[in-house]
């Protein structure tokens, strides 16, 4: 029995700059979901006709969230298939590299290293690419709100607030004349101060975590 294909969701959120070139234009980001647990996840693969159950799975996992950081940390990049691979990068302190190699007697690299970095390059060959087009055909994709921010009182101080509304229903009150609509928009008054761009992290840049 064939099982409908969940979409990911497509938020608008309009650049209200007056100062920019694409002022009052819409551009699209990512409806981000709730993140899934590492148990929820466990449960998915099982969901997914796993031989194994959540339990067995699930120590899985958790054995590769102690593994992965310890190799990491020895300078050991980890490859997980076809999905990525971690790999560890050093960012310096502000003015402190090493101007003289034949001065570093008794330099600690710690004097110069403000931390080490986790970070993650998705796989990117032509079968399986996680940065490309390839993944884009991967995702079935649908508008559903228009993302603004707004003032809210809470306890006397005054909050700026994220505010969602269908974008079907912004499109019924701009028709029907309930909504007037800021220059160069598409869909009434919503929207933030964002351009173009994304909640997950950039799709071609690499994540990264402090260790």
């Amino acid at each position: 029995m064939a099982t409908k294909k969940i979409a990911m969701g497509i938020n608008l959120r309009q650049n209200k700059n007056n100062r920019s070139s694409a002022y009052g234009k819409y551009y699209p980001e990512v409806d981000v979901q709730k993140t899934l647990s590492l148990r929820g996840f466990a449960q998915h693969m099982v969901d997914h006709g796993s031989l194994f159950g959540r339990d067995v799975i699930e120590a899985v996992l958790i054995k590769i969230t102690q593994c992965l950081p310890e190799l990491v940390a020895q300078g050991v990049p980890v490859q997980l298939g076809n999905l990525g691979t971690f790999y560890p990068t050093a960012k310096v302190k502000k003015g402190a590299g090493v101007p003289d190699i034949a001065s570093m007697e008794g330099l600690d690299p710690n004097d110069i290293i403000q931390g080490i970095r986790i970070r993650f390059l998705p796989d990117m060959t032509d079968e399986d690419n996680l940065c490309g087009p390839a993944f884009k055909k991967a995702c079935t994709l649908e508008f559903r709100n228009i993302v603004d921010t707004e003032a809210v009182t809470i306890n006397g101080k005054t909050r700026k607030v994220q505010t969602l509304k269908p974008i079907a229903t912004a499109v019924a009150q701009l028709r029907s004349g309930n909504v007037t609509p800021t220059p160069g928009g598409n869909g009434g008054s919503t929207g933030g101060n964002g351009g173009g761009g994304d909640n997950g992290g950039g799709g071609n840049g690499d994540g990264d975590l402090d260790i």
